[in-house]
């Protein structure tokens, strides 16, 4: 008959309680309900906040906006003001600032601190109202940027997200690692370039513009709302291309035409690795 001693018991007690730690902060891992951090704060760092900020402006202001982990969208309001709104999450990881400084309004969000978390990452949702006529300057990390009713020029890049343009007038310069990119109901010179994703264009493209769409993985769709003139180059390496418009071109291959439209006055070039372009 084997012996069971005092040792022995208070052993099994203390594997059993070890076992019991460890399943119930696998379980609070699964539901997501665990926070990693070497701030301080844990308290503040649960919650979110919201920033508002209106400035006073002068004519065609330049907005220039820089977040991570959220989007930003900017969208024209009255003129001669700007609004700005912020909802940060785990405030106590973001370093936030609204600043104008003569016709710059200028909006930083940026992560700060050390650890992970799990469930939730800081992040910064940033909307701005601005006059129409505005200058754009937008940067994301990680999230969709959208520009809706903008008469101006936009630099515009997103890390990971997708880009949206409406129903603006002027010159963008777009870019994002890893979305698509579309343009809606626009007119002036246009660039995009996306590693993956595919690329929309609905407008037109002034005369003596230099416009540029590439990607690396995904479609190209341009639909033009008047009567082009354009000098068209387009290549693919996997794919096809079709134009539903009459076109005088000089080289009409399964992956690469080069013809005109019109009388050729602004220029569009096209390329994508992987995938089809549709002119219409």
């Amino acid at each position: 008959m084997s012996t069971i001693t005092s040792h022995h018991i208070k052993n099994t007690a203390n594997i059993t309680r070890i076992l019991g730690i460890g399943t119930l902060f696998s379980v609070l891992l699964l539901v997501g309900c665990v926070s990693i951090s070497t701030d301080e704060d844990h308290a503040e760092g649960a919650s979110d906040d919201s920033q508002k900020h209106t400035f006073v402006v002068g004519e065609n202001p330049t907005i220039d906006v820089r977040g991570f982990n959220g989007p930003i969208e900017i969208i024209a309001g009255d003129d001669g003001e700007v609004d700005v709104e912020a909802k940060l999450t785990i405030p106590s990881r973001v370093s936030y600032s609204a600043t104008v400084n003569g016709n710059t309004v200028t909006v930083v969000a940026k992560k700060t601190g050390s650890g992970f978390t799990i469930g939730r990452s800081p992040g910064a949702e940033i909307r701005l109202v601005v006059p129409e006529q505005s200058t754009i300057k937008a940067h994301t990390s990680n999230g969709q940027i959208i520009v809706d009713g903008i008469t101006g020029n936009g630099d515009l890049e997103s890390s990971n997200g997708k880009i949206t343009v409406t129903d603006s007038d002027g010159e963008y310069v777009t870019s994002t690692s890893n979305g698509s990119i579309k343009f809606s109901n626009v007119s002036g010179q246009f660039s995009a370039d996306t590693s993956n994703g595919k690329i929309e264009f609905l407008g037109s493209m002034l005369d003596g513009t230099s416009n540029h769409f590439k990607s690396s993985n995904g479609s190209i769709t341009v639909t033009f709302q008047d009567d082009p003139s354009i000098e068209l180059d387009a290549r693919t390496s996997n794919g096809t291309i079709n134009s539903d418009r009459p076109i005088l071109a000089t080289t009409m291959e399964k992956t690469h035409l080069i013809g005109m439209y019109g009388d050729g006055s602004a220029n569009l070039d096209m390329k994508t690795s992987n995938g089809s372009i549709g002119i219409h």
